[in-house]
């Protein structure tokens, strides 16, 4: 081993400045994937030149472990350790538990060398720039906390991903609400979307209530300073802890609006259902229980019971916001008839028939259709879309469509049997 004044200058111009903290659980292909879109798109300094960087990823006791999955990542890291010249700069350390996301991050950290750390979902793709431009704004005033990317579900980057919403008890009254009026459903759902479309189209950085956890960037130091992630949080909440705490700290979380993420949501909770809405009923108790106290707690288990006792399933009433149109099963790519020439729409696509929480398309004319990029992007499930007309300043419903996709990933799913 090389020792003296040499070896030292090499080290330190090779030691991380920022450390990318990736936690995995079942995601490998899509985990070496997000790896080798961080190594095309590394960060810079502010002179453009190139900052020494590392990745580490953390396992958090997958089942799904077969070795060929696994070597992709150790193959990406061990790359990723070559172009650094750091042999510790590409790490995968295969954790003995499955103690959570949270337990998981806090576990990267601890193998972390990096001033800055970026905390990343596995099912990420970087963009060009995106590294760059966290890094700026972050840097540029000391009252941010942490920074964001804006996030979108495809590479095209035409499906743009809803910014999160605070959960507070007025929200748990609205949904309630919602479920037995549904005049209160759609006046919820298009004050959410309006909000969304704020921070869509937002041109310049933007504060944000609370971010996502499958990406950010925040400074060491503040990051320690008001205690990382907290550990008994195992699954969903954690990111909406933490943006309470960063808040209470008085620091803000700021959208870059040039600083551009895909996110391919959920891959990890797609394969083990089961433990996913455990761990998320979990997490949102201590929630509510953390942030409201005891009676926020009673309160919000109080209208879960309420919303799914048997005698009130006669009084909740569902009905779309215009007449639903009906796509049926197809591995082919919808089309929305908007009914209607406009300046610029906007399409929203959910999993939920009250899109509470939906991804946003824009666009011009009469009809909206995927492009063969997008589509491949839809997994085997039951979508809605909902349209507005957007021209002239509106914000009008025309439309409502229901469509089940019978294509997952690109590959067509085989109709289920008749029993």
């Amino acid at each position: 081993m090389t020792s003296g004044p040499t070896a030292r200058t090499a080290d330190a111009a090779t030691a991380p400045l920022l450390s990318v903290l990736i936690v995995n659980y079942n995601t490998w292909h899509v985990c070496a994937q997000a790896i080798a879109s961080l190594r095309r798109h590394p960060p810079t300094r502010p002179d453009g030149s190139p900052m020494p960087y590392e990745c580490v990823v953390v396992d958090n006791k997958s089942p799904y472990c077969p070795e060929d999955a696994v070597q992709l990542v150790r193959d990406e890291l061990a790359r990723l350790a070559a172009e650094r010249g750091d042999p510790r700069a590409g790490l995968l350390v295969m954790h003995h538990e499955n103690g959570g996301y949270s337990k998981g991050m806090n576990v990267a950290l601890a193998h972390a060398r990096g001033r800055w750390l970026l905390v990343s979902n596995p099912d990420v793709l970087f963009q060009p720039g995106m590294l760059p431009a966290l890094q700026r704004r972050l840097e540029a005033d000391p009252r941010v906390g942490i920074t964001v990317p804006k996030g979108y579900w495809d590479p095209e980057r035409a499906g743009r991903l809803p910014p999160n919403t605070l959960p507070t008890l007025a929200e748990v009254f609205w949904h309630a609400l919602a479920a037995f009026v549904p005049a209160v459903g759609h006046w919820y759902g298009a004050r959410l979307a309006r909000s969304w479309v704020r921070v869509w189209l937002a041109e310049q950085p933007i504060a944000l209530p609370m971010m996502s956890g499958c990406m950010f960037l925040v400074e060491r130091g503040f990051f320690e300073s008001i205690g990382r992630f907290d550990e008994r949080f195992p699954l969903y909440y954690e990111d909406t802890d933490l943006s309470r705490t960063i808040r209470r700290a008085g620091r803000t979380i700021v959208q870059a609006p040039d600083a551009h993420l895909v996110h391919f949501v959920n891959r990890s909770g797609m394969t083990d259902l089961e433990t996913m809405w455990q761990r998320h009923k979990t997490s949102r108790e201590l929630y509510y229980g953390k942030w409201y106290g005891r009676l926020g707690l009673a309160l919000v288990r109080g209208v879960d019971r309420l919303l799914a006792a048997k005698w009130t399933q006669r009084l909740r009433r569902f009905r779309h916001a215009t007449p639903l149109v009906d796509l049926g099963a197809s591995d082919q790519p919808p089309a929305l008839d908007l009914g209607r020439d406009c300046e610029r729409y906007l399409v929203l696509l959910s999993l939920d028939p009250r899109f509470f929480l939906a991804a946003g398309l824009f666009g011009s004319g009469r009809t909206w259709k995927p492009s063969a990029v997008g589509f491949a992007y839809f997994v085997h499930a039951v979508y809605y879309f909902q349209a507005f007309d957007l021209s002239g300043g509106r914000f009008e419903r025309v439309g409502t469509w229901r469509y089940e996709c019978r294509s997952h990933l690109g590959q067509s799913m085989p109709p289920k049997e008749a029993n």
